[in-house]
């Protein structure tokens, strides 16, 4: 258990350190939020050419689930350090580095037709290095739902699946349909979405969390500080008053740790009336395919105690839609 306490705090810590990274570093200091329709990078990506490419080496785990759900699998050569999903498929598939450092040295011994990543910081070395040495590289968005439209489509153009890209697209968008009109049937809920506790990082303004959240019916407080994954006080969440807190900094196991580190605040209604979830579903934290089923976990967080009958558990059918052939 508690080798699967660490593993889950290690997968929460990355994706938070790397979406942190995706918007502008200014923004985890508690600047402004990025225009989200600017991609850094993406500029200088290339075209793929007509029937896509065989070889390819994904930096990021949404990218790695996107190839995946394309059928396109058998054409991953390399990813990265943290692509964990589908689990059995990317088990035997070779390590290039992090998705904040990925290794410059493996990718080109891979000899990939491209590498598709997202702009961060810690890789604008590693790509440009690699762009200097002939490799093509692709830079695709993930800081909201409609970089996550634009990025399914253009790995599609890559693996020669742009039909089944757009039919992926269309079955996310139904399944967040279905979402938002299951929340149209309930009272919405302020929510505070945590990803860390020291210090006390929340999911904020323009990210598609936020979104997610309003999909899912809950009005993210969080929203209210500045940068999409704001630094705040205990003292903010109190004056906030959330009515559910959606806490993953100490992953699904977090149990009585959970609750001792908010039972200070019973002026909370989230604390005051038990709505405290631990969470370490990695759908709600990876802008892909799974983005869909993250809507509907959210739902479930948010409207555990009121959802109407049917309504599925965050741990319910934990799958990516169908491969799109």
């Amino acid at each position: 258990m508690r080798v699967a306490r660490a593993v889950l705090l290690a997968v929460v810590m990355m994706l938070t350190l790397s979406l942190l990274a995706v918007a502008q570093p200014a923004v985890a200091a508690g600047a402004a939020d990025a225009d989200s329709k600017t991609v850094p990078g993406a500029d200088a990506s290339p075209e793929p050419p007509p029937g896509g490419v065989q070889r390819i080496v994904s930096l990021v785990p949404s990218v790695t689930e996107t190839v995946f759900a394309l059928d396109r699998g058998d054409r991953l050569v390399g990813i990265s350090t943290f692509c964990d999903y589908p689990p059995d498929e990317v088990r035997g598939i070779p390590r290039a580095g992090s998705y904040l450092t990925p290794s410059v040295e493996t990718i080109v011994a891979l000899r990939p037709d491209v590498v598709i990543g997202v702009p961060t910081p810690g890789n604008q070395t590693a790509v440009e290095q690699l762009r200097s040495l002939g490799v093509p590289v692709v830079i695709v968005g993930e800081l909201t739902l409609d970089d996550t439209w634009q990025a399914i489509r253009t790995i599609g153009r890559w693996v020669g699946n742009e039909e089944g890209a757009n039919a992926l697209v269309e079955r996310i968008q139904a399944q967040i349909a279905e979402v938002r009109e299951r929340a149209s049937r309930v009272q919405p809920r302020k929510v505070l979405f945590v990803v860390g506790h020291d210090p006390l990082v929340v999911a904020g303004k323009g990210l598609f969390i936020d979104e997610l959240i309003g999909i899912a019916g809950g009005i993210n407080v969080g929203a209210q500080s500045p940068g999409t994954w704001p630094r705040i006080s205990l003292e903010t969440v109190v004056a906030a008053a959330p009515e559910v807190i959606i806490d993953g900094a100490m992953g699904s196991e977090a149990g009585a740790s959970l609750e001792a580190y908010w039972r200070p605040y019973t002026s909370v209604p989230a604390v005051r009336d038990g709505r405290l979830r631990a969470q370490s579903s990695d759908a709600l934290l990876r802008p892909g395919p799974r983005v869909g089923l993250g809507a509907q976990q959210l739902f479930d967080l948010i409207h555990a105690d009121d959802a109407p009958s049917g309504a599925r558990t965050p741990a319910a059918a934990d799958a990516t839609p169908g491969p799109a052939a």
